[in-house]
């Protein structure tokens, strides 16, 4: 009988690629998640040897003989502490979280105080292979931003941004926010309104501009004003009294915007606590059609966001670089979904 108080004899590449009868070259293609060109009854007796000899790669053997640190840093610029209750955000986590797992990277999260960027230990401790970025700002402190995290010469992949000037290693990810606004926009006009309120959130995000844009173009041409509030959707009970208090004060818009899902909430919730209908009287849509609008009644008009692939374009990409030394493409961009409802 074998003695189980014994120390476990760890196995080696080596004997895993006796085991399942490959080359120690792609058992380690394996282990690292890089399947190209490999047949799936190849992967699976090597994840089956991986399996029978409990197998664990030696992460500080590789740090050391490789300079990596075999972690991604993602860096979240957002002002709010409670940053992760954004359903987007949540989303584009989970995304780069479950891919660098699989591909046996580790994944270190921090939030960035705007004020303060140098405050996050990613960037003063230098703990990573590469960055993932998640901006917000005015279009100018987001430059100046990107360009002290290039100090840090480190890739980066940076996420809902067009592709920034003077930033070298550096790739986008992002979603067609304009093209889903028009989209959506071209709805509205079905409702030949003459009035429309854009809700923003007060943190300026990327995202949010590139979709007023597309509304602007939309709507503007059309003949349709378009006014804008600006709440803060971090504080749900001041953003309610923020537009409670806008409506009563001016004439009722035939249509009101959310820019994301949790505005256009706002919206329904204000307009019925008000005693106004949807869409009878207002007409209302969202953006991103997340799933906690699903018990909303009526149905939200929304787009769909591919926030979720968006996290594992950008961490494959970014591990893609670490590897292979260069990004295979500078700019992605991910189509969005226009999702009919009864809110217009």
């Amino acid at each position: 009988m074998r003695d189980l108080s014994a120390p476990r004899k760890v196995a080696t590449l080596r004997e895993v690629a006796e085991a399942a009868g490959v080359s120690i070259a792609t058992v380690s293609k394996v282990v690292n998640g890089r399947f190209e060109g490999m047949t799936a009854s190849t992967r699976e007796r090597v994840e089956a040897a991986v399996r029978e000899l409990a197998y664990r790669p030696n992460r500080a053997g590789r740090s050391l003989r490789s300079a990596r640190q075999s972690r991604i840093g993602m860096l979240i610029v957002d002002p709010s502490p409670r940053f992760l209750v954004d359903p987007f955000i949540t989303n584009l986590v989970a995304g780069i979280s479950n891919e660098v797992s699989m591909r046996g990277y580790g994944l270190l999260l921090s939030r960035i105080d705007p004020e303060e960027p140098e405050s996050s230990y990613i960037v003063k401790g230098q703990e990573a292979d590469a960055l993932a970025v998640l901006l917000s700002g005015t279009a100018p402190e987001r430059e100046h931003l990107l360009a002290r995290l290039a100090e840090l010469r480190h890739p980066m992949v940076v996420f809902q941004q067009a592709m920034p000037g003077g930033v070298e290693d550096v790739c986008t990810v992002r979603q067609d926010d304009v093209g889903g606004a028009r989209q959506m926009a071209r709805r509205i006009l079905e409702r030949r309104p003459s009035r429309a309120l854009c809700l923003l959130p007060r943190q300026r995000w990327p995202a949010i501009e590139a979709r007023l844009q597309g509304f602007e173009e939309v709507l503007a041409p059309a003949g349709v004003t378009l006014s804008q509030l600006r709440c803060d959707e971090g504080d749900m009970e001041g953003a309610l009294d923020a537009l409670r208090e806008h409506l009563a004060a001016g004439p009722l818009p035939d249509v009101i915007i959310g820019t994301n899902d949790r505005l256009a909430v706002v919206a329904v919730e204000v307009l019925q606590a008000m005693g106004h209908k949807v869409p009878e009287d207002v007409g209302v849509s969202g953006f991103n059609a997340f799933p906690f609008t699903t018990p909303l009644r009526p149905r939200l008009a929304t787009v769909r966001s591919p926030a979720y692939r968006l996290g594992e374009l950008g961490a494959r990409l970014l591990i893609e670089r670490i590897e292979q030394g260069a990004f295979a493409t500078r700019e992605t961009v991910v189509p969005v979904e226009l999702v009919e409802g009864e809110s217009l």
